[in-house]
């Protein structure tokens, strides 16, 4: 089964442009970012709220990762745990209502976790675009927005796909 339907969820610009995107995009403007969120709340997504900025190490990622996402108490903590974990949220086994039209990450401060880790703020948004990517095939919608400060913030391709501004804000200009 398809996670969208040709004639009528192709008007639902936000989600499908997002999944089309590969599942992740980044947001600088708040406007911008309420109104995604809000559009998606209006299709009946799911909309879990992560911190970023706070992360000062792996261990805090993974704690409210899986706090968030109710992954089980066997949750290792380390970067292929949470492969498994996402795998199984995008399956729909836990993490999101079933029922629901998708799952929306909302990661803010990724800039700022970005500028302090790197390295793992990078494998973090390659597992959040493997995951968009494993629900579309289970025929579900789990979509990451990161919200940054930074106008000019580039992250390189993630999931072996650039990482494209929300459209409100593709233009260097709309960001500002």
């Amino acid at each position: 089964m398809a996670a969208f339907d040709r004639d009528a969820d192709i008007t639902h610009a936000v989600d499908f442009r997002i999944a089309r995107a590969g599942g992740v995009v980044l947001c600088r403007r708040p406007q911008v970012l309420e109104d995604a969120v809000r559009s998606l709340v209006d299709l009946g997504y799911d909309v879990v709220y992560l911190n970023a900025a706070d992360w000062r190490a792996a261990p805090t990622m993974y704690g409210d990762l899986a706090s968030a996402l109710q992954f089980p108490e066997h949750f290792g903590r380390n970067l292929d745990a949470l492969r498994d974990c996402l795998d199984d949220v995008a399956h729909g086994d836990y993490g999101w209502r079933v029922g629901s039209t998708g799952l929306a990450l909302v990661v803010a401060g990724f800039d700022v976790y970005r500028q302090r880790l790197p390295e793992e703020a990078l494998a973090l948004a390659d597992v959040l675009a493997a995951t968009s990517r494993t629900a579309l095939l289970y025929g579900h919608r789990i979509l990451s927005l990161l919200r940054v400060d930074d106008p000019g913030f580039r992250i390189g391709p993630v999931g072996g796909v650039g990482v494209p501004w929300h459209d409100a804000e593709w233009l260097d200009r709309d960001r500002r």
